[in-house]
């Protein structure tokens, strides 16, 4: 990661961070939900973007880091809970990933499928660790005695811990492990050709993912107070799924304007309903916008947002007198 686009991210943060205070709880409520959002996509494009294998098991192994913090949170653990929560869905993701390392593309995707299915299904009937269907209610956790419930306060602790997923992540593509992943991304052949032990990569990759997901799932469920099945169910997976293509696979930033984009896209659809009041017909565009989104996106654009803002800054730079041709800014940048 370039310092300055670390700079930049730690002055943005730092920037919501110190408004936060004034915000309402509407937009403290958002502010969480896509710092959340933008965890959670992070992870999985460290998977999928990074190192090039699908899953659809993300929504699951957030469910695993939701009920374990809530259930340590119960306990009195505080702020703890939420890397433990991490560690209880890297764990998942060991026993999820050690049978599907032989298996590639759509094969593995289907097993992280299956995944997802099962720990649906163990949610729901492991009542004395879940609650079955009526879901887990978690105690806000505390820190030096004062309790985290307010939205806004929720809202500084999931931005915080964005920084710091996104700035580790950032730091791991430099590290022979990072560059790892993108050889197996682009050509698992190749990668044992030059000595990579793809089966490990993989391993790496999906731990890691499975412990930034277990981290968006504990601060999801601290944030609403609540873990419940139907809140980790698929088509959450396939929400997240969106969110990578939309903001661009294999980018650091890509995630979070995806995250932003598909988090705030039926907010936005509620609020044109309920102003020309018809909220049923337009809550029920929701499924079709995504479904449209990520099919326009990968006809017409198909590296994302973050394709979209390059090209238009290559166009403000080359439309400026003395700037760089598209093409010689493109080998610039």
């Amino acid at each position: 990661m370039k310092r300055a686009h670390f700079i930049v991210g730690v002055a943005v943060a730092a920037a919501v961070l110190a408004v936060m205070p004034f915000l309402d709880r509407y937009v403290a409520y958002l502010v969480t939900i896509v710092a959340i959002s933008s965890i959670g996509a992070l992870g999985l494009n460290l998977l999928t973007g990074l190192c090039g294998q699908i899953s659809f098991a993300q929504a699951g192994l957030m469910g695993i880091g939701a009920y374990t913090a809530g259930n340590l949170c119960n306990a009195g653990l505080g702020l703890l809970a939420i890397p433990l929560g991490g560690l209880a869905a890297a764990t998942a993701s060991i026993v999820i990933g050690l049978p599907a390392l032989r298996l590639r593309g759509l094969y593995f995707a289907i097993a992280t499928l299956a995944a997802q299915f099962i720990l649906e299904y163990l949610f729901k009937i492991l009542e004395p660790l879940t609650h079955g269907i009526s879901g887990l209610l978690i105690r806000p956790p505390t820190v030096f005695g004062f309790a985290i419930q307010d939205d806004r306060a929720n809202a500084a602790l999931a931005v915080a811990l964005l920084v710091l997923v996104w700035s580790g992540i950032g730091a791991l593509r430099a590290t022979n492990l990072g560059r790892a992943f993108l050889v197996v991304r682009e050509n698992e052949i190749v990668a044992r050709g030059m000595g990579i032990d793809v089966a490990r990569t993989k391993f790496w990759a999906f731990l890691l993912s499975g412990f930034i997901a277990g981290i968006a799932g504990a601060m999801s469920g601290i944030a609403s107070r609540l873990a419940n099945p139907e809140a980790f169910s698929f088509a959450l997976s396939v929400d997240y799924v969106a969110m990578i293509i939309v903001g661009g696979q294999g980018t650091l930033t890509g995630p979070l304007l995806g995250a932003a984009f598909v988090t705030l896209l039926p907010e936005v659809i509620q609020r044109v309903g309920e102003l020309f009041n018809m909220p049923s017909i337009l809550s029920a565009l929701r499924e079709f916008a995504f479904g449209m989104l990520i099919i326009l996106f990968l006809i017409f654009e198909p590296l994302g947002l973050m394709a979209v803002l390059r090209k238009l800054r290559l166009r403000l730079g080359a439309s400026k007198p003395g700037g760089k041709s598209p093409a010689a800014t493109t080998e610039a940048v």
